[in-house]
């Protein structure tokens, strides 16, 4: 049974490329929520989402790379490439083998579907670009990454909606830890923002109207919030055994500690508003970890503003840590972010790994009036300096999917 640690991050988000520019912004309470500018959203009752501005994928491909390549695939790459770069590992004909790969996706390249296939009913066939059929299959994302990183260890995708960047690291924790790879890139990629799924999304009624304010339309926990927020982007990072982490030299940013996934079987779009079913997977993550309630040193929540959902989280954190839910930090990054469906667990990974490193909890702005349904402690509107040795991380997903994965801080000698 192999200990596994995060050894590198990288990161594609609306509100910053790379860890670092991602890191300030949230710290600092930066939104990359704006207008849409990637289609005219003018008729749509949403019109704000959280688009990857000034991405250059040329600084990490070549254009003939870039060019063969779905805008997804192009974040899933980028950030698996800035993942490898962080953690200093070396893939060479020795130990390529020894390397995996799982990304997850929800959609895929989805806008394939209007674009590629209005072209294809103007022109036929012949306005069919080659690697289309390609492009219909989330795999090729893990396929691209293999790929461009020339890694031929153990490959597979997973789609399981909003928990699909938690799920990822699950699924190559156990991997690694039964001693099948010694390391595996694990991530998460999503572009929803083309107009006829967004206007789907717009049919569901779940996203906010708030278009006079897009910085201040993600509000998770605040008493006006209005629904969810859109975005794209990309997530990757490096797990590996501690016994090669170490050999290696390398910096450890987390240990993975604890996980556990539970469905509701209740209704595919109504979440438990009791948080029964939140706090049941909690309780199993905690088991795992073999850790007390009382060890949590921080919450990075799913919190995604749709005011069933945050009221469900809220009361299954009450379920679980009793009345020290009250004094636990708990934010949600999506306020900044907005919600990039498969690549939102991604986000939360990244982010609370450099929670881990800094000793500073992001924070949760535009909480301006508490709801009373949500009364914790939600780090409202300034980032905070504490000692966090421990952190526990949810997703949930469209058909009640619950997943939990807990972090810890790597500490020598342990």
């Amino acid at each position: 049974m192999r200990r596994v640690v995060i050894t590198g991050l990288g990161i594609v988000a609306p509100n910053g490329i790379g860890k670092d520019e991602f890191w300030q912004s949230l710290i600092s309470g930066k939104s990359g929520i704006d207008k849409i500018n990637s289609f005219d959203a003018s008729d749509l009752p949403c019109q704000i989402a959280g688009e990857v501005k000034n991405f250059e994928p040329t600084l990490y491909l070549n254009s003939k790379q870039a060019r063969r390549m779905s805008r997804v695939a192009q974040f899933a790459v980028v950030s698996a490439k800035m993942a490898i770069e962080d953690s200093g590992l070396e893939i060479s004909d020795e130990n390529r083998h020894e390397i995996g790969v799982c990304f997850g996706t929800t959609l895929g390249k989805g806008n394939i579907f209007e674009q590629d296939h209005a072209e294809s009913l103007k022109r036929g066939m012949k306005g069919i670009y080659p690697l289309t059929a390609l492009q219909f299959c989330p795999h090729s994302l893990t396929g691209y990454v293999s790929v461009e990183l020339g890694i031929s260890g153990q490959a597979t995708t997973m789609s399981s909606g909003c928990a699909t960047g938690l799920d990822v690291i699950i699924w190559s924790y156990s991997q690694i830890r039964d001693g099948r790879m010694k390391a595996i890139i694990a991530g998460s990629a999503e572009t929803p923002l083309f107009p006829f799924f967004f206007s789907a999304l717009c049919a569901s009624g779940n996203l906010s109207t708030r278009n006079d304010d897009p910085k201040g339309a993600s509000r998770p926990y605040d008493l006006k919030r209005d629904g969810l927020v859109i975005s794209e982007g990309g997530s990757a990072v490096l797990l590996e055994d501690l016994e090669s982490a170490l050999d290696r030299g390398s910096k450890i940013y987390a240990e993975v500690l604890g996980f556990s996934s539970v469905e509701e079987g209740l209704d595919m779009l109504k979440c438990d508003i009791s948080g029964e079913n939140l706090a049941r997977t909690i309780k199993a993550a905690l088991a795992m970890a073999k850790l007390d309630a009382s060890d949590i040193d921080y919450i990075c929540a799913h919190g995604n503003s749709m005011p069933d959902y945050d009221i469900a989280e809220t009361n299954a954190f009450k379920l679980v840590f009793g009345e020290r839910a009250y004094k636990i930090p708990i934010s949600s990054i999506k306020s900044m972010t907005g919600q990039p469906l498969a690549a939102t667990g991604g986000f939360q990974v990244v982010a609370s790994c450099l929670t881990l490193q800094n000793g500073i909890v992001p924070p949760t702005i535009n909480y301006e009036i508490p709801d009373p349904n949500c009364d914790l402690d939600y780090v409202h509107n300034q980032a905070r300096v504490a000692r966090i040795q421990t952190v526990l991380i949810n997703a949930h997903s469209l058909g009640e999917t619950h997943s939990v994965l807990i972090l810890g801080q790597y500490l020598k000698g342990q």
